[in-house]
């Protein structure tokens, strides 16, 4: 038994279940964080994924919980979702709960631990904790994602009594420290990464230990019941070409026709005779990405559970390790025992949709209850478990078990296709061809290669994975085929974890200017434009883009400049594959990255030095009229711009390069770089950039950023990626600099003046544009503007009373530096009433302006 395990955490777990922690509510209010509406139950042990598609409630006891409305996530204070909803903000169930299994021989004993009876550490090691790689600095260096969330929890000291054993549950003795990780860029968006560390608190040593992650479904919308496929995906067709077959290995579940109406999907969900409609045809599930033993052989076993009628209680069984559960059905384990045997059983289900089809001859598999069978194939209440090992866990030592949950759009394509599995039309194979598992497989391989990147030596050894060549183009000559056209493409990593993927560029480094009516910004991208692409192992920066608004928020921020580099897609003529009839399908494929101009003219033009070919325009040719290659006549191209080749340095009114003649250091030595290479601050002058914003009104403040983005990878179906536009955001005045405003002795104002309690001012953004969740009378401001960067403001009443004193102390070289925003509350904390008021302003010189002021409150 371990000492450290406090039972009161079990008796609040029997008493309350899955939402145990509702009764130990925290609020964040008292913790220093953002103060949420007590109206509402903010427990630190929940939390969710919400940055990409794909929504997953977490818990700390359990890697995906179902716990409900009133509970708040105790990060954001949003709503927590139940379980796994796709896409985001939709009302759809894919999945209720996930929880760990841990099963070991301990002595004499055969023991399981389950998600249920682990709970959170004592306060605070048990609170859900975020880091982002997202930030002002750069984000948290210790973050992998862009929405980290961590956790840790034990295997709890008492819990519910065992199926067969008189006795309460014994423990293992385990601490776990839950990991995971989303993001928001398109490849990442559709799944989570989970990383549990598994450790040994205990004296003793835990033999045959065998982990696992055991899933409750229910796939739909809360009035449309739940009639669910699983199933085992081990191999697909490369969803990115070449002819490819990827190991996936994934268990999947989906609802069994997608729910349509009146024979069409209902997408999005919409509101029809006073219900909600909504289909989901979507496909979701989980894959080991990294076990301690051989990932290369996955335990997957499913059930569809009946507490009711232990008889209809159903699940796959081999003939050769058959085991009596002594429960009255053959599906869901209960007890230790039967729990620890599906954990090491090694078995790998056959399909559900496929359970009619087992015959009463098959050598491998008994044979189903007739009077269940054809129920189960087309769809029920299932839960499935997916399970590795066996090892051996000294006491302190740890075991680390990651997996991904994994979302797929579009898995049903047929309307009709349920058809396929009904009792006097069954045909599971027919079905089958009317599901689409390229969605799914890509993003799982995605996951995949985040955890670890294929391509990459990650600890020095000089094994980079695996590759295979992948042949775009050939032509026959007098000794065979030979290859014109091939890359080599990289699909698994060294089996080193990486936790990295394919991201923009980095942003570069922003400097902003205050001008009367206007602001001047200065960019300088050496990172931007120099750092590789950790699949492509080269820099892919394509251009920048700059974007302007009157508030930090996305949707607020307008695009208002772009540069990018001037270069082309090339197209080629594909008409290798052949369809079901055996013609050829003819299509125009994009393969590879895109092309300057000169290396266009170098691989294509004409005459002696065809680098130096001005009359081959890439943009002469289309589909309709494509370049025919002289050499292979059955090699057709043609050419279009990529993004939208911005690049005018000559022109005043776009972004333009601040030293347009400066040489490219990328070529050269740093000892070959002298002082007349770098700016005064000491960058490099090749990437320095500048764009200028005016007509701007200059009683209010506006945000500026600059972001960077790359060309993306078409072989890896990858978009182009961009920095976020609201990362590193800054905010400007537009009116003179301290030092120009020194020579023309600025005279101070403040606005809005008379201050109006009707003005409508947060409409009309002079006040709360970034602060949408706080009410009108907590948003009110009075801003004082053109000040010294350094000075000492004070509100007086006409009686002389001083009703508050404001330091105002910045950095010269800001752009904020002149501004100063007063919230409207007096000294003594109170909203200050209606009447004339004066201001004064002293700057550490002794100089004084002052003026009046009105409120009508």
């Amino acid at each position: 038994m371990v000492e450290r395990f406090v039972s009161i955490f079990a008796v609040v777990w029997l008493l309350s279940g899955a939402s145990l922690l509702q009764a130990r509510e925290v609020s964040r209010a008292d913790k220093g964080s953002p103060n949420h509406s007590l109206d509402h139950h903010i427990s630190s042990h929940f939390s969710m994924h919400d940055i990409g598609k794909i929504q997953l409630q977490i818990g700390s006891g359990a890697p995906i919980t179902s716990a409900e409305a009133p509970l708040l996530d105790f990060i954001t204070g949003k709503g927590l979702v139940r379980g796994c909803h796709y896409p985001q903000g939709y009302p759809v169930l894919y999945l209720d709960n996930c929880w760990l299994w841990v099963g070991s021989v301990v002595g004499r004993d055969t023991l399981v631990s389950i998600g249920r009876e682990m709970l959170p550490e004592i306060p605070p090691f048990g609170e859900i904790r975020a880091r982002s790689i997202n930030g002002p600095d750069g984000g948290d260096p210790d973050a992998v994602s862009e929405q980290d969330r961590i956790c840790t929890y034990v295997d709890a000291g008492e819990g519910p009594a065992d199926y067969f054993r008189h006795g309460p549950h014994i423990p293992l003795g385990l601490e776990i420290t839950q990991n995971s990780y989303a993001w928001s860029y398109e490849y990442a968006e559709d799944f989570v990464l989970f990383d549990l560390d598994i450790r040994n608190i205990s004296d003793n040593v835990l033999n045959d230990v065998y982990l696992g992650l055991r899933f409750i479904v229910n796939v739909g919308t809360e009035n449309s019941g739940y009639y669910d496929l699983c199933g085992f995906l081990t191999h697909v067709s490369s969803p990115f070409g070449c002819g490819f077959v990827d190991t996936v290995n994934i268990a999947w579940c989906a609802d069994n026709d997608g729910d349509p109406s009146r024979g069409e999907w209902i997408d999005p969900p919409r509101w029809s005779i006073g219900s909600l409609e909504a289909s989901c045809r979507h496909v979701t599930g989980a894959t080991l990405l990294h076990t301690p033993g051989d990932a290369d052989r996955p335990t997957f076993n499913w059930w569809a559970p009946n507490g009711f009628y232990p008889n209809r209680d159903f699940g796959p069984r081999r003939r050769a390790n058959f085991r009596d559960f002594r429960t009255g059905g053959l599906g869901e384990p209960k007890g230790d025992v039967n729990k620890y045997h599906v954990l090491s059983n090694y078995e790998l289900d056959y399909d559900q949709a496929f359970t009619a089809n087992i015959s009463d001859l098959d050598s491998t598999w008994l044979y189903p209850d007739q009077e269940l069978a054809p129920d189960i194939s087309d769809g029920a209440f299932i839960q499935y478990l997916l399970s590795q090992g066996a090892y051996t866990l000294y006491p302190g030592q740890s075991l680390s078990l990651v997996f991904a949950y994994v979302a797929g759009e579009n898995f049903h394509n047929d309307v009709n296709n349920l058809n396929n599995l009904r009792s006097t039309s069954y045909d599971p194979v027919a079905y089958y061809a009317n599901l689409d598992f390229s969605d799914l497989a890509k993003n799982t391989m995605w996951a995949q290669w985040i955890y670890d990147n294929p391509g990459i030596d990650t600890d020095g050894d000089g094994y980079y994975g695996e590759s295979r060549i992948c042949v775009y183009d050939s032509m026959l000559t007098d000794s065979g085929w030979l290859i014109t056209a091939a890359d080599t493409e990289w699909y698994r990593g060294d089996g080193v974890a990486d936790w990295r993927g394919a991201a923009p560029p980095p942003a570069p480094y922003v400097w902003l200017t205050s001008l009367v009516g206007g602001v001047h910004v200065r960019f300088n991208g050496e990172r931007s434009e120099v750092e590789k692409d950790i699949f492509l192992h080269i820099p892919d920066f394509e251009g920048y883009r700059v974007y302007f608004g009157r508030d930090s928020r996305a949707t607020s921020l307008a695009l208002i400049a772009s540069y990018d580099n001037e270069n082309y897609d090339k197209f080629v003529f594909d008409d290798s594959r052949r369809d079901e009839d055996g013609r050829p399908i003819r299509t125009w494929e994009l393969y590879d990255i895109p092309y300057t101009l000169d290396s266009l003219r170098c691989l294509y033009g004409r005459g002696v030095e065809p680098c130096n070919d001005s009359a081959f325009l890439p943009l002469l040719y289309s589909p309709g009229d494509p370049y025919v290659h002289p050499d292979h006549t059955d090699s057709l191209f043609y050419f279009v711009e990529h993004d939208y080749n911005q690049y005018r340095p000559e022109d005043e009114h776009s972004i333009r390069k601040r030293f347009p003649n400066q040489r490219d250091p990328r070529s050269l030595s740093s000892e070959e770089l002298t002082d007349e290479d770098y700016t005064e601050d000491g960058y490099l002058k090749f990437f320095e950039y500048e764009f200028t914003i005016d007509n701007l009104l200059p009683t209010v403040s506006y945000w500026v950023n600059v972001t960077a983005f790359d060309f993306g990878s078409p072989k890896s179906n990858l978009d182009a990626l961009e920095t976020s536009k609201t990362v590193g955001v800054q905010e400007a005045y537009p009116f003179n600099t301290e030092a120009e405003a020194a020579g023309t002795n600025d005279q101070i104002y403040i606005y809005p003046n008379p201050y109006r309690i009707d003005g409508d001012y947060r409409a009309r953004g002079f006040e709360g544009r970034n602060e949408i969740d706080r009410p009108d009378y907590r948003v009110r401001a009075i801003h004082f503007t053109n000040l010294p960067p350094k000075c000492t403001i004070r509100i007086h009443s006409l009686d002389g009373d001083l009703v508050r004193e404001l330091q105002h102390d910045m950095e010269a070289s800001l752009p904020t530096a002149r501004d100063h925003e007063w919230d409207l509350v007096t000294r003594n904390t109170q909203m200050i009433a209606t009447g004339l008021y004066y201001w004064t302003v002293e700057s550490p010189d002794g100089s004084i302006q002052m003026g009046k002021l009105v409120i009508l409150m």
